[in-house]
């Protein structure tokens, strides 16, 4: 199994979804706590979508940060579903919400084409050269 490390874009996706996410599940507690919240923090006017979309965006942060193989399709299907629930929020106007899903409908494509994820190859060390045949003076 290779390891696996994240690119710079992985981390700027990282940083998309957890800001976003961050932002839902605050917007999910306060709705919850004070029951008046504006539409901008809000998913679909819905407390439970709210913070369902804010875990999983904060999944994808994790896993992007982690160097996660899934983290691609995770985010992918994230950014749909997020994307989507926002629409109402979209058509309202609301620039914040607007700003967002720009953000997530762009970066969509850009996970289809390009895996942020890079994985790194093992070293090819010959026996010939290895250290163990010379005698190493590592103990």
């Amino acid at each position: 199994m290779s390891e696996t490390r994240p690119t710079f874009g992985a981390l700027v996706l990282a940083s998309l979804a957890g800001v976003v996410g961050t932002k839902y599940l605050l917007g999910g507690a306060l709705a919850m706590v004070t029951g008046s919240v504006g539409s901008s923090m809000l998913v679909a006017d819905s407390i439970t979508l709210t913070v369902g979309c804010g875990v999983m965006l904060g999944v994808v942060t994790g896993g992007f940060v982690d160097g996660a193989v899934w983290a691609r399709f995770a985010a992918i299907a994230a950014f749909v579903v997020v994307s989507g629930l926002s629409v109402s929020a979209v058509l309202a106007a609301d620039p914040v919400v607007l700003v967002e899903t720009v953000g997530m409908v762009l970066a969509v494509p850009y996970l289809l084409v390009r895996n942020p994820i890079e994985r790194i190859a093992e070293p090819d060390v010959e026996s010939e050269d290895s250290a163990s045949r010379f005698g190493s003076t590592l103990r």
